[in-house]
């Protein structure tokens, strides 16, 4: 193994003992973990990406060619239902109605935490009964109706983590941390519990659980080793030099 190469196993080898710490003190709070998973991700994402300039989509390649995640391909319905005015009409009535009898909408499903199983669509469901114009309708539409999809949305909660260092909903670490179902919960009965106030319509928000980040990470150390042969150099430029001291 050359120099440079050698640099690289180590460098995983540290992300790897790094994060066997961390999982294992019971004393970190749960959004420190968060915070600390989604860095470790950013390192990961930057060795098997180093040339894609989105965030986003370095998040997605990863998950996508490194986890074998079971959700990172279905489609949120909540999502999906906030996005159709960004879809053609005809498309977009042959998805709301979907929707509207999902037990996501129906009849207060909301009155307990749900996993996102219940209510969430995988791909091959969505288009289930399309005719071949549809289908042609749906992938014109396809950028679009992915922005619902996990993996974005995974992404989306590492940016409120890592840049606002706060999660959807003001509590949620009442929640299983160890849950590796991503799960629905009514944000604004949460809400209302804590200020004491009186909200209207209900809404709701998708959580992924610390445990869930973990594993996915756990499994894209895993998958990558061995198979990154990147120019460390070229990834993580050099450190400039120190300005304090300097003379004037």
């Amino acid at each position: 193994m050359n120099y440079k190469a050698n640099r690289l196993s180590n460098s995983i080898d540290n992300i790897k003992n790094y994060l066997n710490f961390i999982s294992l003190n019971k004393h970190i709070p749960s959004i420190c973990k968060y915070v600390i998973y989604f860095s470790l991700f950013d390192i990961l994402c930057k060795y098997v990406s180093p040339n894609e300039k989105s965030h986003c989509k370095k998040y997605k390649i990863l998950i996508n060619q490194y986890s074998s995640w079971k959700y990172r391909n279905y489609i949120s319905s909540l999502q999906l239902e906030s996005i159709l005015g960004q879809i053609s009409k005809e498309l977009r009535t042959l998805i709301k109605a979907k929707i509207d009898i999902n037990p996501l909408t129906y009849n207060n499903f909301f009155s307990k935490i749900v996993p996102a199983d219940e209510v969430d669509f995988t791909e091959e469901k969505l288009k289930e009964g399309f005719t071949d114009s549809q289908l042609v309708l749906y992938e014109k539409e396809i950028n679009t109706i992915h922005q619902a999809r996990y993996d974005n949305l995974f992404y989306r909660l590492r940016c409120f983590v890592v840049h606002e260092l706060r999660l959807p909903t003001p509590n949620a670490l009442h929640l299983n941390e160890n849950s590796k179902v991503p799960i629905y919960f009514c944000y604004s009965k949460i809400l209302n519990e804590e200020k004491e106030i009186k909200l209207g319509t209900p809404e709701y928000r998708l959580w992924f659980s610390p445990k869930v980040i973990l594993l996915i990470l756990e499994e894209c150390i895993e998958e990558t080793r061995g198979k990154i042969n990147y120019d460390y150099d070229a990834i993580f430029e050099d450190t400039p030099k120190c300005w304090i001291g300097k003379k004037v």
